[in-house]
Order: structure tokens, then C-alpha cells, then sequence
């Protein structure tokens, strides 16, 4: 479904990325893991067009990504949370929704202003209500971002990247900053995605929650591929055990 072939991306001469090759399989989850400093936001900037200078190639059911903007890829059937939440505070989660919305699709404005295309929008009501059901946040969808609980605001970003029906679901860190209780909710939320057809590639540094869910794990260090397969493969990989824990003789 997503390939990428020997890609690579500098900044001003330091190497953030090397010659990156792996697939990503469809209908399965697969996680990219790494220390700090490893290149996987590099690398999701690089396949959602936040980077559009790299080198190799980066196809999407055989469509090439190389050069296209964050908003065409987008449309291709990609879309993503991010590590950082993007809110706005003053306004409702439903609200927030609406300009996830606006922001993406771009409705015609003379349309909107005099309300020439109310089945679009009763169309967007209607998805918005689907997805704050899905991501159970629909009891909050009143309340603004600084009154509910921070595992509510991570569904939120998680409806906001569903609402378009996404071929491939990219998530930035999805379980960073919640407690156990909303991972484990956050778990049941993504396998259920994963049953319903989703392809997902998450970057994630709790193991735990990757060996729960992977199918397949991609693991980067200093930028690059250092090793690939399931989670038991992985973990028992001495250049990732030291990647994470360091050289013993050193």
C-alpha cells in the first residue's frame, strides 16, 4: 500500500534520514519505533508533504508522493494526528471539528455565505456526529479543550483524522501523555479501526502499546532502517536493544 525506496532527507548537512526502504502492508498496523533523534516525524513529514525535498521515492498505491502538497496527499487517502495538538481553545471539540473541516475540504464560501449547499454541510454534521461517536468523545462535544481530560482531546485529533475516511491512518505518538486507563482505551479504539479495514503506521515509544497492537515493526536509529519484522524479532534484535540501551562494551 505505501512503499518507500532509499529515502533520504538533510538538513543544511546533517543526515536525518538514510536510504529508508520498508512497506507498509495493507489492512495492518505497523509501528515505526526508535530513540530520540531517530527520524520518524522526519519521516512522516516526508510521506504527508511537510518535507517535500527528499530523495528516493515514496508511492502510494503506485501513485508517487514525491513533491506533492500536504493538502493533495491529503486527498490522496492519507491523513494523520500529530504529536502536538493543534486546538483552539476558545471554541467547542465540536467546533474544532468544523474547521478540521473547512480546513481540508475548502467549501465554496459564496455557497456557505448564502446557504446554497445545505447538503454539504448536513453531510458534515453527520460524519462529525459518526466520529465523535466512534472515538467515544460525543458527551463532550460542548465542553472546550481546557475542561476535559487530556486522553479526550488525543480522540479528538483521532476524529479529526477519521473524518475524511482516510486509506491510511498515520498516528504521531498516539498514546504520549495518557495515563493507563486511556491507553488501554486508546488500544480498543485503533484495533477497532484495524478490524474495520483502517491501515495504520503509528509512531509510538511505549513498547507495551506496540507489542499489544503491531503487526510489523520498523525500527530507525540515527536515521536509519536498522531493523524490521514482528515485535518478537524486533525486541530480540541486538542492533535495537543497542539502539536503545547502548553498547555494553563501550
Amino acid at each position: 500500500m505505501l512503499r518507500l525506496n532509499n529515502v533520504s532527507v538533510n538538513f543544511g548537512g546533517v543526515k536525518a534520514l538514510t536510504d529508508v526502504t520498508f512497506d507498509v502492508p495493507a489492512h495492518k498496523i505497523t509501528a515505526l519505533i526508535g530513540p530520540n533523534g531517530a527520524g520518524k516525524t522526519t519521516l512522516f513529514n516526508s510521506i504527508t508533504g511537510f518535507i517535500p525535498h527528499f530523495t528516493g521515492e515514496i508511492h502510494f498505491h503506485n501513485v508517487k508522493l514525491n513533491g506533492k502538497l500536504p493538502h493533495e496527499i491529503f486527498h490522496i487517502g492519507i491523513s494523520r494526528t500529530f504529536q502536538n495538538l493543534n486546538l483552539i481553545n476558545e471554541l467547542t471539540l465540536r467546533e474544532n471539528m468544523f474547521l478540521g473541516v473547512i480546513g481540508k475540504e475548502k467549501p465554496p464560501i459564496f455557497k456557505s455565505f448564502f446557504r446554497l449547499n445545505k447538503g454539504y454541510w448536513k453531510n458534515v454534521e453527520q460524519r462529525i456526529d459518526d466520529m465523535l461517536y466512534l472515538t467515544g468523545i460525543k458527551k463532550w462535544e460542548n465542553s472546550k479543550p481546557g475542561s476535559v481530560p487530556y486522553g479526550v482531546l488525543k480522540n479528538l485529533e483521532m476524529a479529526r483524522a477519521l473524518i475524511s475516511n482516510p486509506k491510511i491512518l498515520l498516528l504521531d505518538e498516539p498514546a504520549a501523555g495518557l495515563n493507563s486507563k486511556e491507553k488501554e482505551n486508546l488500544a480498543e479504539l485503533i484495533g477497532m479501526l484495524n478490524t474495520k479495514g483502517h491501515t495504520i503506521l503509528m509512531v509510538e515509544h511505549d513498547m507495551s502499546f506496540v507489542s499489544t497492537l503491531s503487526d510489523y515493526v520498523v525500527c530507525l536509529n540515527f536515521g536509519k532502517l536498522i531493523a524490521r519484522g514482528t515485535f518478537d524479532e524486533i525486541r530480540n534484535s541486538p542492533d535495537v536493544i543497542k539502539a536503545y540501551l547502548g553498547d555494553e562494551d563501550a
